[in-house]
């Protein structure tokens, strides 16, 4: 029902702009008008496509705001111009076509330009809660793992795993996500280990965790050379 309503009410403004148009104006008209009608109706449409432009992620109402100011600024912008163009009707066409050519670039820039930011924006966000999630979450859950880990010895070797993580560089790189995932995949299978107190697969998965959190810091320090 929500999206039937969102449908009319877009709806509205091409029904009674082109009642309108067609009521008073009929349908001969020279090419300056038909180029204007053409160029109000595509920023219209523009102005409905915007939510597809946006970037999905945690800062999507961020990302929303400027592009929809950006499309509704050229709507706003080409309507006026197509309007003053239908109501004087030139007869030559060149200055209607060259005029709203030139507006639509600068839209088509800004828009794209901010979209380009956004992007970066939102990769440099991604990247800082994947860092975020490595070693605060990883911490976390080997802290709450050693608590649950009786035998001495074995505490020992998870505490090993969890030093060697939480003193870890926080700042990460692409090349290391695949690493980083691992190691989270594999803290789950120590939990579970640890439920199951099965002592020779808690040394196991400890043991491999701490060769993916090295081989991680391994790789980050040859990239950061």
């Amino acid at each position: 029902m929500k999206k039937i309503l969102w449908i009319v009410l877009d709806a509205v403004f091409l029904i009674v702009f082109n009642v309108l148009f067609f009521l008073m104006g009929g349908t001969e008209h020279p090419a300056s008008v038909w180029i204007s009608y053409g160029f109000i109706h595509f920023a219209y449409l523009m102005l409905l496509l915007t939510p597809l432009f946006v970037r999905e992620g945690s800062g999507a109402e961020q990302y929303r705001r400027p592009l929809f100011g950006i499309s509704g600024f050229y709507f706003f912008a080409e309507f006026i111009m197509g309007i003053i163009f239908i109501l004087i009707a030139p007869e030559g066409f060149k200055l209607a076509l060259s005029l709203q050519l030139v507006l639509m670039g600068i839209y088509v820039i800004m828009l794209v330009s901010n979209m380009l930011a956004n992007e970066h924006t939102a990769d440099s966000i991604e990247r800082t809660e994947h860092e975020l999630k490595y070693v605060k979450e990883s911490s976390a859950l080997l802290d709450s793992i050693m608590r649950q880990v009786a035998d001495n010895r074995l505490k020992r070797k998870v505490e090993k795993v969890y030093d060697l993580i939480h003193s870890s560089p926080s700042r990460s790189s692409y090349a290391v996500f695949h690493l980083e995932q691992d190691v989270i995949n594999e803290i789950g299978n120590l939990y579970n280990a640890v439920i199951k107190k099965d002592t020779q697969l808690i040394i196991q998965i400890s043991d491999k965790i701490y060769s993916l959190a090295e081989e991680r810091n391994r790789q980050l320090r040859i990239s950061n050379k």
